[in-house]
């Protein structure tokens, strides 16, 4: 009885820390974006070789069939790993393992074979309860492979597969208590999206425009803010209604989307206005990406109701944005930019 209640003990044990530390760090490492196989590669690592110190610590509670073949869950961790971020992250899981537990041991070889068969399915790509019951036969196929010599008595044939079952158990327990966080945080992230971006033109709205401020600065010593606007944009309202004039709007900001690089930021500020958070401080880097938008929106065909094509321009105003002002101070000097191109002409990018 003594026995039972210590490896009851010792079950409940594991499995706490396993759950525990595998949600902490899912969270710890999704503080700005939801961690998965596509995230920056130092968390996919650092998720990695966290999963390999909980297998390496969970290594320590063995059932042992002889000196070189026993249980333990060690396998709950690394497989929670790949499917939720992915085969690099479980390799650096593993390898860590590898050397906090004797190197070339008969044990670490069949971790690397489950491993190896797990992620031949991928299932970061396909993660559901298809790919998981696959996942766990495998790690029960080769478990019972392993054991099969070792099971020679009836005793040890029923300690052996309540083993197996309460390994799969926990595992379950992981994967579906680490799903329902996953869901939530990419919930989050999108819900958090969808409010800073604006309806119409997908681009950032005023409060996407803040949020990403703070990463241009962190990211870029300097960088350029521009205006942009879309000429006589009332006239295309008047003569062809509302709606082409909500489709003139989405297709500018698809135009200057594709001109942008990838540290480049575009917003509408309200209106048929925009705001461009250019990640470059010198002026003639911004101006010449401000004229490739004009140049590209100048020489786009749009169509009316009627199937009549007629094209629009745009007016652009750049300045390099002082650190010392706030982002609606930086807005009104680059405005007055943008006014200077109205008063020019229009259709050109002028620079203060």
């Amino acid at each position: 009885m003594e026995q039972v209640i210590k490896s009851l003990d010792a079950l409940y044990i594991n499995i706490c820390v396993t759950y525990a530390s595998l949600v902490f760090f899912y969270f710890f490492l999704s503080s700005d974006s939801p961690l998965g196989p596509n995230s920056p590669l130092y968390k996919r690592v650092l998720f990695g070789v966290l999963c390999g110190a909980v297998a390496a610590f969970l290594d320590r509670d063995l059932f042992r069939l002889s000196d070189t073949v026993y249980y333990s869950f060690e396998m709950i961790p690394l497989v929670i790993c790949v499917f939720y971020v992915g085969w690099f992250s479980v390799l650096c899981g593993f390898m860590l393992k590898f050397f906090l537990t004797g190197m070339f041991t008969i044990d670490n070889l069949f971790v690397a074979v489950m491993i190896a068969g797990i992620c031949y399915f991928r299932p970061w790509r396909d993660n559901n309860i298809r790919t998981f019951a696959i996942a766990t036969s495998i790690v029960l196929v080769i478990r019972l492979i392993v054991s099969a010599p070792y099971l020679n008595s009836w005793a040890i044939i029923w300690s052996s597969l309540g083993y197996q079952l309460v390994t799969l158990f926990c595992m379950f327990i992981c994967y579906h208590g680490l799903g329902g966080k996953f869901r939530y945080v990419r919930a989050f992230f999108r819900e958090k999206e969808n409010s800073s971006m604006d309806f119409l033109t997908k681009t950032f709205n005023r409060m996407g425009l803040e949020e990403h401020l703070k990463a241009v600065q962190k990211n870029h010593s300097g960088f350029g803010l521009a205006m942009l606007d879309i000429d006589f944009f009332k006239k295309v309202n008047d003569t062809y209604g509302h709606a082409i004039g909500d489709e003139v709007l989405v297709r500018v900001a698809n135009v200057a989307r594709m001109m942008l690089r990838k540290d480049d930021v575009l917003a509408r500020f309200g209106g048929e206005e925009f705001v461009i958070l250019i990640a470059s401080g010198n002026t003639y880097e911004c101006v010449k990406c401000c004229e490739r938008i004009r140049r590209a929106v100048e020489s786009t065909v749009f169509i009316n109701a009627d199937g009549e094509p007629f094209k629009i321009t745009v007016s652009l105003g750049v300045a390099n944005y002082q650190t010392g002002k706030s982002l609606q101070g930086n807005i009104i000097v680059a405005d007055g930019a943008l006014y200077q191109s109205k008063t020019n002409g229009r259709n050109r990018t002028t620079s203060v």
